[in-house]
């Protein structure tokens, strides 16, 4: 079931005619179903003016509102058909690629050797070198998340409540 059918089986918003014309765009992840209601919207206050139920100044009204309306959604659809910033991701995996690993070897280095070890500071650096690669990994995963901020995981935005 979508998202909307408990909202049209509680209020009756649409047809069961309606909801065959628009079964066919995916109305949970799309913006399609969303331009033809505003569609529907405008022909109906076209044809309220031509009826004369409305003046022109009320239909132009009327379309200003609906115009906005969709400016506004067609905002939050087109900015979720985005991917993350191109630099964004590369730069992660650019550092999950060379950073890490140099980093690594700089620190086993910078730890010692032969008669300089020293078991205490080669734990610390181990630790440090471990927290490095959980933070880029990290931010490699919000990199992906960062794809679909009003999609259907938990941690997403909700744009309807």
């Amino acid at each position: 079931t979508f998202f909307f059918d408990h909202y049209n089986a509680e209020s009756a918003l649409l047809t069961p005619g309606e909801l065959k014309v628009l079964g066919h765009h995916d109305m949970d992840n799309s913006g399609l179903c969303m331009k033809e209601l505003v569609t529907w919207c405008q022909m109906d206050v076209a044809q309220a003016r031509k009826d004369g139920h409305i003046d022109s100044y009320q239909e132009k009204f009327m379309h200003d509102k609906i115009l906005a309306f969709r400016a506004a959604m067609d905002g939050m659809y087109d900015y979720t058909d985005q991917p993350p910033h191109f630099f964004y991701i590369h730069f992660l995996v650019l550092l999950s690629a060379l950073y890490l690993p140099l980093f690594a070897i700089d620190t086993a280095f910078a730890g010692g050797w032969g008669a300089e070890k020293a078991v205490g500071l080669d734990i610390l650096q181990g630790i440090i070198v471990f927290l490095q690669c959980i933070f880029v990994v990290g931010l490699r995963s919000l990199g992906t998340k960062m794809i679909d901020p009003y999609g259907d995981d938990l941690e997403d935005l909700s744009v309807i409540n």
